[in-house]
C-alpha cells in the first residue's frame, strides 16, 4: 500500500507553529500554506493510503470523489478566509484556522476509526480557540456551552466506535446499513447529528457563532456542520429518521431566522436550515439525492463564507450588530452591498446563482421518490430563506434611511479581494454548473435550467418580495433576545443547581458528611493509639535507657581509669612482651 503526507498534518504543524510563535507577519504565512494544501488537495489521486505509523499501528486515508469533493472546499474557504483576515493581528484566528481546517480535512480523508475520531474531536477544541477569538465575556460563556455538548457529542462516537471494534470487528469508516438498528449504530448517528445542528440539540450554533469575532465565524461557519454532512452521507445513506428530520430543520432554522435582529445569529440560524436540505438529501438515499447534499453543501460553504464576510466587513467599518440600528449602509460601501446581494441571491437559490443549481437537486430528488412531506418543507424553506436574508436583512442593512447617525470607515484591500473571490464563485458555479456537477460523487443527470424550473423561481421570490413590503411594518428588527431550545436546557440546570442546593447538600451535610465523618473520627481515634504506644514502647526505651545505659558504663569506665599513668606503663608493657612472645614463637 502506498504512502502519502497527509495534507492535514502539514497545516496541523505550521498551524501550531503560527500559534505559538505568532507574530502579525506570520498571517501571511498562514495563507501560504492554505494556498499550498489547497493545490495539494487538487493533486489527490483516488485510493488508499498510508501516512503515518505509531508502534506497529497504521492509520490510513480514503480519497474517493466524495472526500475529494469536501476537501476542495474545505481548502478552498480556508484560503479565502484567511485572506479575509490576512489584516488582523490576533493570534486565535490564522493558527486555530489553520487547525480547524486541517481538522476538517482530516474527517475527510479518514478511512480508520481512530483517525476519525481523532479528528473530530480535533474540530471541537480548534472551534473552541475561534470562538473565543473576540476575547468578550460572552464569547467564553458561549465556549462552555459549546465545550460541554461536542463532549457529549465525542463521548457518543468514541463509544460507538469502540462497539464497533469490539463487537463487529468494524475499524474502517464506511456505510453503517448494514448494522442499522443497533446500539452503535445509533450513538454514532447521534454524535453526527449533534454536529450537525439537528434541533433540539442546535443551540450551541447560534450561540457560539455570533460571539466569535467576525473573521473567526467565517471559518466556523463552514466546517463543523459540513463535516457532520460529508460523515452522514459517507455513513448513514437512505436513514429514513433524518429525512424528514432534515425537511423539518430546514423550516425549523428558517423561522427562527426571520425573527432575529442580530445579523450574524440570523445567519446561524440559516446554517441550522441549510444543513437540514443536506441531511435530508442524505436521509432519501439516493444518488441524486446524495449528490444534491453535497453540491449544496460545497456551494453552502462558499455563499455562507460570503454572506458572513459581508456582514463582518459592516460591523468592522460601522461598529454596529443590530439590524434596527443600520440602514442606507450600501450608499456608503456599495461593493459591500453587491457582495452581500450576490451571496443572499445565492442561498435563495435564483437562477444564475450557485444556490439554485445545488439546492434544486435535492428538492427534485425528494418528487423523484414522492417524498411530498420533504418536497414541500424545503420549498417552504427556501421561499422562507429569501424573505428573511435577502428581504429583511438585506433591506434592513443595505436600504432605507439609516437609524442612527453611524460613521463608516474603510474596509482593507484583503477582505474586498475574499468577498470578490468568493462572490465569483457563486456566480461561476451558477452560469457553468456542468463543470460543477463533474466534480460530484456519483453521475450526475440533473438539468437545472428548465423553463419550469426557471419560473417557478421567479414567480416564487416575486411573491415573497411583494408579501415582504406589505409586512414589513410587522416584523420590522426589534431590541430583543429570542429564546430557543436553550431555554429548556437553562430551565433544567436551574432544576439540578436547586436540588443540589437544596437536598442533596443538606442530605450529603446530614447522612452522608456523618457517615465519613465517623470513619474520620475512627480512623484517627486508631491512628492516635498507634503514635501512643510507639511514644511508650520505642520512644520511652530511647529516652530511658539509652542514657542509663550510657552513665553505666561512663561509671565502669571511670573505675579502670583512674588517672595513674605508672599503672598504664605497665599494661603497656606486659601487652608489648605478650606480643613479642607471640610473634617469636610464630
Amino acid at each position: 500500500m502506498s504512502v502519502i503526507i497527509h495534507p492535514s498534518l502539514i497545516g496541523i504543524l505550521l498551524g501550531l507553529f503560527v500559534f505559538i510563535f505568532y507574530h502579525r507577519i506570520l498571517n501571511y504565512l498562514a495563507f501560504f500554506v492554505s494556498v499550498l494544501i489547497f493545490l495539494f488537495c487538487l493533486n489527490l489521486q483516488e485510493g488508499v493510503y498510508s501516512y503515518l505509523t505509531i508502534f506497529n499501528y497504521d492509520f490510513y486515508i480514503k480519497v474517493d470523489k466524495l472526500s475529494l469533493f469536501f476537501c476542495y472546499v474545505f481548502s478552498l474557504i480556508g484560503m479565502v478566509g484567511l485572506l479575509y483576515s490576512l489584516h488582523e493581528g490576533n493570534r486565535l484566528i490564522p493558527g486555530p484556522a489553520l487547525l480547524y481546517m486541517s481538522s476538517a480535512i482530516g474527517v475527510t480523508l479518514a478511512y480508520d476509526l481512530i483517525s476519525f475520531y481523532a479528528f473530530w474531536e480535533m474540530l471541537a477544541f480548534t472551534a473552541i480557540l475561534l470562538i473565543i477569538s473576540s476575547r468578550t465575556k460572552a464569547s467564553y460563556f458561549s465556549t462552555v456551552r459549546y465545550a460541554i455538548i461536542h463532549a457529549v457529542s465525542g463521548l457518543c462516537l468514541l463509544l460507538g466506535m469502540l462497539y464497533l471494534s469490539t463487537h463487529y470487528d468494524i475499524k474502517s469508516v464506511a456505510t453503517f446499513s448494514n448494522i442499522r438498528g443497533t446500539f452503535p449504530y445509533y450513538l454514532i448517528l447521534l454524535a453526527v447529528l449533534i454536529n450537525a445542528a439537528m434541533p433540539p440539540l442546535h443551540f450551541w450554533l447560534p450561540d457560539s457563532y455570533p460571539n466569535a469575532s467576525i473573521y473567526g465565524s467565517v471559518f466556523l461557519s463552514a466546517f463543523t456542520t459540513k463535516s457532520a454532512v460529508y460523515a452522514l452521507v459517507r455513513m448513514f445513506p437512505g436513514e429514513p429518521i433524518i429525512s424528514v428530520a432534515g425537511a423539518l430543520m430546514a423550516l425549523y432554522g428558517v423561522i427562527y431566522a426571520t425573527l432575529e435582529n442580530n445579523p450574524r445569529r440570523l445567519l446561524s440560524y440559516h446554517i441550522v436550515s441549510q444543513v437540514g436540505f443536506m441531511v435530508c438529501g442524505a436521509g432519501l438515499g439516493s444518488q441524486e439525492s446524495l449528490n444534491g447534499a453535497s453540491a449544496h453543501a460545497f456551494a453552502h460553504i462558499i455563499y455562507k463564507g460570503l454572506l458572513f464576510m459581508s456582514a463582518g466587513a459592516v460591523i468592522y467599518s460601522t461598529g454596529l450588530e443590530r439590524l434596527h440600528l443600520l440602514g442606507g449602509y450600501a450608499r456608503r460601501n456599495p461593493w459591500v452591498a453587491l457582495y452581500f446581494f450576490v451571496g443572499a441571491l445565492s442561498i435563495s437559490g435564483l437562477p444564475l446563482t450557485s444556490g439554485f443549481v445545488s439546492k434544486n437537486i435535492t428538492i427534485h430528488s425528494a418528487a423523484d421518490l414522492h417524498k411530498p412531506l420533504e418536497y414541500l418543507l424545503m420549498e417552504v424553506a427556501s421561499v422562507g430563506t429569501f424573505f428573511s436574508i435577502v428581504m429583511k436583512m438585506g433591506f434592513n442593512i443595505f436600504f432605507g434611511e439609516p437609524k442612527s447617525n453611524y460613521e463608516v470607515k474603510p474596509i482593507p484591500w484583503n477582505m474586498h479581494a475574499a468577498m470578490f473571490i468568493a462572490s465569483s464563485l457563486c456566480i461561476l458555479i451558477g452560469i457553468l454548473p456542468s463543470y460543477y456537477y463533474q466534480l460530484l460523487p456519483y453521475p450526475e443527470h440533473f438539468v437545472p435550467y428548465t423553463y419550469t424550473n426557471i419560473v417557478n423561481s421567479l414567480s416564487l421570490f416575486s411573491a415573497t418580495a411583494l408579501i415582504y413590503f406589505l409586512v414589513a411594518k410587522l416584523i420590522a428588527p426589534k431590541p430583543k433576545i429570542n429564546l430557543d431550545t436553550e431555554w429548556f436546557f437553562i430551565k433544567l440546570c436551574k432544576a439540578l443547581v436547586y436540588l443540589f442546593n437544596k437536598i442533596l447538600v443538606p442530605a450529603e451535610y446530614r447522612y452522608v458528611g456523618e457517615f465519613y465523618r465517623f470513619l474520620v473520627d475512627k480512623m484517627l481515634v486508631g491512628v492516635r493509639n498507634l503514635l501512643v504506644s510507639m511514644n511508650y514502647v520505642y520512644l520511652g526505651k530511647v529516652a530511658t535507657e539509652v542514657p542509663q545505659n550510657v552513665y553505666n558504663l561512663s561509671i565502669k569506665t571511670s573505675k579502670f581509669y583512674d588517672g595513674n599513668m605508672l599503672k598504664y606503663l605497665q599494661f603497656l608493657l606486659i601487652f608489648l612482651a605478650i606480643l613479642l612472645t607471640v610473634i617469636i614463637l610464630i
